[in-house]
């Protein structure tokens, strides 16, 4: 420690600042701004004591166990019996040993994780789920953010999504406005947040989740990867956000000694159990009663932990009965009835009556009532709606997010257009002019093959990456209840179908006409290019129904070999009748035989006529001769049009029901 002054010492100036007695009540100035959904109105100075009472998020006898071991399973128990209460104006630190269960109790209290025992209470009463989320928020430990957005633009899909559509767009600016101030974001609001420093993105993540103003705020690990001052900025916002009487819960791992004095309440694990519950101030006085003396310029947390590890010795017993699994209430600081945003600090940290240069939008409470757990499923649903906005407004909110992504995703737009114009070049120029010579009749189908498989590779390969790229955002924010998963698979769907469809028809138009294929007739181009897209559209779905059912890695080597027996039963290979009888039905299913046939049909169907020949002999001059032979003679190309619909339609179905596993087996 660079200070002459003890750590001990340090905690009892926090104990002078917290009993010293203002000359007139210390008020937030905060500028409040009106908010039809929350019922705010425009005012200055806000004395805490105006508010409702605040949430204390409680939990008695808390057990959670999971499953280890594939064939010789057993269960772990990760949290045994632990109780607590976390009061609305402090600041609370979760604290303990790796695997102490810091994070299982943080995302159990959160509702993150489910399927533990005991009870979780709002207010000494039982809470109702849906309502708790409602007013609660989690931040995870990864700034989970679209790399490609601006934070204004972020700003402006959150508060979109998360504020009442009757909100004006004026009020909506104005709420933006005063937090990317508060949050000393304002200079970087048109800056990607893929080059935002990691202060910058903790205090963005933070300042999205405030526009739905919560009343609980869960963080876990806040101040991981960030440097001292930068955490110690980022810990004095959690203060500031408890001062206005939120309940503030994050879990912290070896805090920094100023850090740590700027938690109103801890709460220590060790393997398992609550071993303290109360004032960061009373831990010392806690620990010395059973003779663990803390050594002077020592870190109060690093001692709390080597004593909860046992690293100085086995007293896990006796502070597990001092404590009674988190039951005991002792030492906790009895809370004023003014909350005091300048209480339990040192004074080192009171800077011009401020504890850090931001102000937090001031927080209206609606206390969550033991007659909402009342209430049915179906009345809440009725009368209530887990979104504050529409299905049809998240759609068009997350359809424009994602066109403005896709228009800077260098991947996924612009390669994928690049590589179709290129290979179009490629192979029109291979391919030149074979399309009306009766010679390069074999030469025609293996261009109209390619086509195929191209197509589909291109889509499938270009998407099969989305859902699992973004999966950790995405189960950010349905938690948080940004939007609803059929909002948000509708509208990544629907955005990207107009750049594939665009790349297809680049593709199809190019190499169509550098191949001289007929344009005497009109209908045979469209009918070419229609089957190009629904190729493309299928191929598609699959990587959607891949992506939100794998991880990247899996889908790399499961995706093609899904395609497999589509391919070698698509009538290129072998046909139809010279295939064994017992594998005939795969033909039936095989998008890409159906695929290959439009195109055919396309270009040599519907009774084309006789082709010139420009060799010694041609043995397809009759393009009805060709269609016999590869057993396309009774092919219908409208039935393949039908199947693929319908294909499409039962995949991203399937794809949206993958998704939706996927995101509540993480929430």
């Amino acid at each position: 420690m660079a200070c002459a002054v003890s750590v001990a010492d340090r905690l009892g100036e926090g104990l002078q600042c917290q009993s010293a007695k203002p000359s007139e009540p210390h008020r937030l100035k905060i500028d409040v701004l009106a908010n039809q959904e929350e019922g705010m109105v425009v005012g200055s100075s806000m004395s805490m004591r105006s508010l409702n009472d605040p949430m204390n998020v409680g939990f008695e006898n808390v057990s959670y166990s999971v499953t280890e071991g594939f064939f010789n399973r057993g269960t772990k128990l990760l949290l045994n019996g632990v109780s607590g209460e976390f009061m609305g104006g402090e600041l609370t630190a979760i604290m303990g040993p790796s695997g102490a269960g810091k994070s299982t109790l943080m995302n159990i209290l959160a509702g993150y994780t489910i399927g533990a025992s005991g009870q979780l209470t709002i207010n000494k009463e039982l809470r109702h789920e849906n309502s708790f989320r409602r007013e609660s928020c989690y931040i995870m430990q990864n700034d989970q953010l679209q790399p490609l957005l601006t934070v204004m633009e972020s700003m402006n899909v959150a508060a979109n999504l998360k504020m009442s559509s009757e909100v004006s767009r004026r009020k909506k600016r104005e709420k933006i406005e005063e937090i990317l101030n508060s949050m000393g974001l304002w200079q970087q609001r048109k800056v990607r947040t893929q080059a935002l420093s990691g202060g910058q993105r903790k205090r963005l993540s933070i300042a999205l989740e405030l526009l739905k103003n919560p009343q609980i705020m869960f963080f876990d690990e806040p101040t991981s990867g960030l440097d001292s001052l930068t955490s110690k900025q980022c810990v004095s916002i959690l203060k500031d956000l408890s001062a206005t009487g939120r309940t503030i819960i994050c879990t912290i791992h070896q805090p920094s000694a100023l850090i740590f004095e700027m938690f109103d309440h801890l709460y220590v694990l060790a393997k398992g159990h609550c071993v303290y519950q109360g004032a960061v101030k009373q831990l010392l006085p806690y620990l010395s009663d059973i003779n663990l003396i803390c050594p002077p310029y020592h870190n109060p947390a690093d001692f709390i932990l080597e004593v909860a590890a046992g690293d100085l010795g086995d007293h896990f017993d006796a502070l597990l009965e001092r404590s009674a699994n988190g039951t005991r209430d002792d030492w906790r600081e009895v809370k004023k009835d003014i909350v005091d945003p300048l209480a339990s600090c040192s004074s080192k940290t009171i800077t011009k009556n401020r504890l850090t240069p931001f102000s937090i939008p001031q927080v209206i409470f609606r206390r969550m009532k033991s007659s909402d757990r009342d209430k049915n499923d179906e009345t809440s649903t009725c009368c209530q709606s887990d979104y504050a906005t529409s299905s049809l407004h998240q759609l068009l909110v997350l359809i424009k997010r994602n066109y403005i992504i896709l228009s800077r995703d260098r991947t996924l737009t612009y390669s994928r257009i690049a590589t179709h114009l290129l290979i179009a070049l490629f192979i029109g120029y291979l391919y030149y002019g074979i399309g009306i010579k009766a010679q390069n009749m074999l030469n025609n189908f293996n261009y109209m093959y390619f086509s195929v498989m191209f197509l589909m590779m291109t889509a499938f390969n270009c998407v099969s990456t989305t859902f699992p790229s973004e999966l950790p955002i995405i189960s950010k924010e349905y938690f948080n209840k940004w939007y609803s998963l059929k909002s948000y698979f509708l509208a990544v769907t629907l955005a990207d179908v107009p750049i594939q469809v665009f790349a297809t028809l680049l593709y199809s138009s190019i190499t169509y006409f550098l191949t001289k294929q007929p344009t005497d007739e009109p209908y045979r181009i469209v009918f070419f290019m229609f089957m190009c897209v629904l190729v493309s559209l299928v191929a598609q779905s699959f990587g959607l129904l891949i992506g939100a059912s794998m991880n990247v890695k899996n889908g790399v080597i499961f995706g093609p070999f899904c395609f497999l027996p589509f391919t070698i039963f698509s009538g290129f290979f072998v046909q139809y009748s010279a295939a064994h009888p017992m594998f005939r039905w795969i033909f039936h299913i095989s998008f890409l035989k159906y695929g290959l046939e439009g195109l055919v049909l396309a270009v040599l169907g519907y009774g084309r006529g006789k082709l010139p020949c420009e060799a010694d002999y041609c043995h397809y001059v009759h393009p009805r001769k060709f269609l016999r032979n590869m057993d396309m003679d009774k092919a219908d190309y409208w039935l393949g049009v039908s199947f693929m619909v319908f294909l499409i339609a039962i995949i991203r179905i399937a794809a949206f029901f993958a998704l939706s596993i996927q995101v509540r087996s993480r929430t």
